[in-house]
């Protein structure tokens, strides 16, 4: 006697069989489903549509064939779009502790991720304004600036120079300028006296030590997340199933299409007339 088979046979219902089908859904290109939940089943007719106008099949058998060349081109357009995703995805996904080491930089006592993902998320001319106002202050440190000086940074570093208008609002003075400045003594909570100009300076380079280390190996960061995004890059386009997806449509459309093409020409074939009897026929009768 035949042991009794533990295979249920499948789902019986309907709604059991629609999930079993949704179940197979990954990319949707092996799907069974033609319009996956938000797809447009517009875009998809007015595809039908256009292959049905190409084509102009004449039979039933000829319909099949082309609309299953419009549901390939249909799975054709979802792969690469979900291909497209996934590698913006990939591009734009945090940095982890592999890409850190892999960069190989002297961060130190800064946290990687913190100075990485404060660079990846600027665009260049942020980061020009950032390097600006650090090299500004830097320099103001250095040699200290003139009322002029001050005044000028309002066009030259705009960010700079707010920063001392709200350290100047903290303070407030009568007059809230460079020539105030230039010239002011403040108190800290300490009892210690210091130049306005002097104590903000430090304040502004220590409340952003993470951007001034940014601004500092600005090039190596760039070269480093530049060689990440390209690592990144060729292991996404390095998945077998992306290609095998792509591969495994090519090879049905084109397959669907010589076996359209081979019955259209079997078709023609059929409905030809032979006119080579009635031409012997004719040539006997006339000798």
């Amino acid at each position: 006697m035949m042991a009794k088979s533990n295979r249920t046979g499948g789902p019986k219902t309907d709604q059991g069989k629609l999930a079993s089908s949704r179940n197979a859904i990954k990319t949707g290109s092996y799907s069974s489903l033609i319009i996956l939940p938000g797809e447009s089943e517009e875009d998809f007719r007015l595809l039908e549509e256009q292959f049905f106008k190409d084509f102009s099949p004449q039979d039933v058998a000829q319909s099949a064939m082309v609309r299953s060349l419009a549901v390939i081109t249909w799975k054709k357009l979802r792969a690469e779009k979900i291909e497209h995703a996934g590698l913006i995805r990939t591009l734009s996904s945090p940095f982890d502790l592999t890409d850190y080491h892999k960069l190989n930089l002297p961060f130190g006592r800064h946290r990687g991720d913190v100075v990485l993902e404060w660079i990846k998320r600027l665009s260049d001319s942020a980061i020009q304004t950032w390097a600006v106002a650090i090299k500004s202050a830097q320099h103001c440190l250095v040699s200290f600036p003139t009322v002029a000086q001050l005044q000028a940074l309002e066009a030259s570093s705009p960010f700079l120079y707010q920063y001392f208008v709200d350290a100047g609002e903290k303070v407030k003075p009568a007059n809230n300028g460079p020539s105030y400045w230039a010239s002011a003594r403040i108190k800290t909570y300490d009892g210690q006296a210091h130049d306005f100009i002097r104590y903000y300076l430090d304040q502004f380079l220590k409340d952003h030590e993470v951007e001034t280390w940014v601004i500092d190996h600005l090039d190596e960061l760039k070269q480093g997340i530049k060689e990440m995004k390209e690592a990144r890059l060729l292991r996404f386009l390095q998945q077998k199933d992306i290609q095998r997806v792509h591969d495994d449509l090519d090879r049905s459309f084109y397959r669907t299409l010589n076996e359209l093409r081979n019955h259209q020409k079997w078709r023609r074939d059929e409905s030809a007339i032979d006119v080579t009897d009635a031409e012997d026929t004719k040539d006997a009768k006339d000798t």
